[in-house]
């Protein structure tokens, strides 16, 4: 289980203009987007929300590793350390398409690749690496603490996600 908090730092740490925002603020931002906005900004969150577990979980296993203090630092999202050097990067995929990962493992063959569990079982070993995070975990996360209370339930965001097959 996600944590409330933990999506709110997310969307904190994606958009400076809500550094400093509420949760009640938050809500009315995105409730103020149209559906297809939502839907990225939905997937954003939740790329940014599965780099924060990832590193967590990481220091919690003994492992010196840290985000990029930008989001949108290229090819790499997690960097390992060893004291103060940089022995590693680390790209994440939260995603539960398989096309999606093969595409990226083909553009940046040379980044370890850390991908949501729907995914990684798809790869063969070595090729990726589960994250043991699952991509539906994310989305209900960011659906449930965000989405579902800035667009209505029978609004057109419900259809998006309907459509695309992710459980309401």
């Amino acid at each position: 289980m996600i944590e409330e908090a933990s999506v709110i730092d997310a969307v904190r740490r994606g958009y400076n203009e809500l550094r400093s925002s509420s949760l009640e603020e938050i809500i009315s931002y995105f409730a103020a987007v149209d559906a297809d906005a939502a839907l990225g900004h939905m997937n954003n969150i939740k790329g940014i929300l599965f780099e924060e577990v990832y590193t967590t979980h990481l220091i919690e296993q003994g492992i010196e590793a840290a985000m990029f203090e930008a989001t949108n630092h290229p090819l790499a999202d997690i960097a390992i350390y060893e004291g103060s050097a940089v022995v590693g990067e680390l790209q994440l995929k939260a995603t539960d398409s398989a096309s999606y990962i093969a595409a990226t493992l083909q553009e940046n063959p040379d980044v370890p690749l850390v991908v949501t569990s729907e995914v990684a079982s798809s790869f063969k070993a070595g090729l990726v690496t589960d994250s043991g995070i699952e991509n539906a975990v994310l989305e209900d996360a960011v659906q449930n603490t965000i989405f579902e209370e800035a667009i209505s339930p029978f609004g057109a965001f419900t259809l998006i996600r309907w459509l695309m097959g992710i459980p309401f």
